[in-house]
């Protein structure tokens, strides 16, 4: 027997009316995610990775409600590829947080806070940001996006 996740309901079965929902459901995260990327990479602001990272948090979860739904191989691929782009987002995101936080304990504190260490924080910040766009148009072009976007249309 298969190793059941944290996540899953096992008294969720698959019926008509759960997997047409869980179609409209993820159709629209899906479609969200997809708006929200769009936005990102025409404007590379903090604001829209912070949408970005809302929306694959919304896909994700999503998710987790109707895994009984779907052909399970062809979902946990779909998932584990959403859930290291939030990871990546995250990890970016979590610059961003650090370098607000060092500002304005600064300017609390009113001391000054080595340039040599926003300029590392920034770098890798940057390198951090090139990833997540690398694995985010990786993942929007690959066959395991077209084949559960066509799974659930």
């Amino acid at each position: 027997m298969p190793k059941k996740r944290k996540w899953e309901i096992e008294e969720l079965k698959k019926t008509k009316a759960v997997t047409s929902t869980s179609a409209i459901v993820l159709n629209d995260r899906i479609d969200s995610f997809l708006e929200t990327v769009i936005r990102y990479f025409e404007n590379n602001t903090v604001e829209n990775l912070h949408d970005v990272r809302i929306s694959i948090r919304r896909v994700r979860y999503s998710m987790e409600l109707f895994i009984a739904c779907f052909e399970k191989k062809l979902f946990l691929r779909f998932y584990r590829k959403v859930e290291k782009l939030q990871d990546l987002s995250g990890s970016v995101r979590d610059l961003d947080v650090l370098l607000e936080n060092v500002k304005s304990l600064a300017e609390k504190e009113k001391i000054t806070v080595s340039k040599n260490l926003k300029e590392r924080v920034l770098k890798e910040k940057s390198e951090l940001e090139e990833s997540f766009k690398i694995e985010l148009m990786k993942f929007l072009h690959s066959k395991i996006f077209k084949d559960f976007t066509k799974e659930i249309h």
